[in-house]
């Protein structure tokens, strides 16, 4: 007979606070289970990229009134951005970029290099010329022309307040869309590798220490029971990114507490095994004595029957033979077969 399948909630609830269901968790189906570290890594990924996508809303909007209010005029014409200024501008936004350069002047290939030289010093930073933008990360340098983003968007000449009307309302709205949608799907993948990893790694750490508890587990047990153990700490950790966002609150040790407190629930998860695997042993220990003695009960009934039996037969031939004796004494003849 099939069990009914615990809800997802209950689930969450069973691996945070119920100890005494790891034995069952570690026995289930692994697809069961993954299919259980998928959907709680789907909830965390999604709270994590609105509060991302959230964050790059204010920093845009931050930006928009930035370019309104202190970027001179500036015209986007025949795919080439033209900034009323003879001097470069230097923007530090410390937000998705720390450092901005717009200089839509002549320049020579020397000066765009020390351009690139003075913006290798930040982890991402921005050229704004004027026929390219170029974008400087960890990753490396990307290039933008202009005419192949004006092909692809299908852009025209713009002035300055056309530019902000273009960035705001509607198209502003697909662009968070965008950001969500592309943010969304690779923090997905990224954390459940993440995870996935994580899992790997305790459930050597639970095997490691299982042997040393001297209970052999198999190993792919191990990995299940330490994918439930991550629950609560991926949940403190969703808590701990939403705290940190509202409040720029921040834990030193955070990822210390992450590590200690999964191999804590291994450890738990270990000992209600064993402890189970005790009293099983202690139950099967039972039923073996109640078998013995039944047995020997049995034993001894029978005994006592084949006892029986044999007095009864002893006492029938006694008795057979005794009404032998008395008839040959009073000279009656022996009839049928002991004529």
């Amino acid at each position: 007979m099939q069990t009914k399948e615990d809800s997802f909630i209950k689930k969450i609830i069973c691996s945070i606070k119920d100890f005494e269901k790891y034995p069952e968790m570690a026995v289930k189906p692994f697809s069961k289970v993954l299919s259980y570290l998928i959907k709680l890594m789907l909830i965390f990924t999604l709270v994590v990229t609105a509060i991302s996508v959230y964050n790059v809303s204010i920093n845009i909007n931050n930006g928009i009134e930035y370019f309104k209010n202190e970027i001179p005029n500036i015209e986007f014409v025949n795919n080439k951005l033209k900034v009323d200024s003879k001097e470069k501008i230097v923007v530090n936004p410390n937000t998705i970029l720390d450092l901005i350069i717009i200089d839509t002047n002549e320049l020579t290939e020397e000066q765009i290099q020390s351009y690139k030289e003075e913006t290798n010093k930040y982890s991402a930073s921005a050229i704004i010329l004027k026929d390219k933008v170029i974008i400087n990360t960890a990753s490396g340098i990307i290039q933008y022309e202009y005419e192949k983003i004006a092909n692809i968007y299908n852009l025209g000449n713009m002035t300055k307040e056309e530019m902000i009307n273009y960035f705001t309302g509607t198209n502003l709205s697909m662009l968070y869309v965008g950001i969500f949608i592309i943010s969304f799907i690779w923090l997905f993948i990224a954390y459940l590798i993440s995870v996935l990893l994580d899992s790997l790694i305790f459930g050597i750490i639970g095997y490691i220490t299982g042997l040393i508890l001297r209970l052999q587990i198999k190993f792919i047990a191990m990995i299940k029971l330490a994918i439930h153990a991550l629950t609560l700490p991926i949940i403190l950790n969703l808590l701990y990114i939403i705290v940190q966002a509202i409040f720029n609150f921040e834990i030193k040790y955070f990822d210390v507490m992450y590590i200690g407190v999964t191999y804590i629930y291994i450890i738990a998860a270990i000992l209600m095994i064993k402890s189970d695997l005790i009293k099983r042993g202690q139950e099967l220990t039972k039923i073996i004595e109640e078998e013995k003695r039944v047995k020997a009960q049995l034993e001894r009934k029978r005994e006592e029957d084949k006892q029986e039996e044999q007095r009864k037969k002893e006492d029938k031939e006694k008795k057979d033979k005794k009404s032998e004796e008395e008839n040959k004494e009073v000279g009656v003849e022996p009839q049928g077969e002991n004529a």
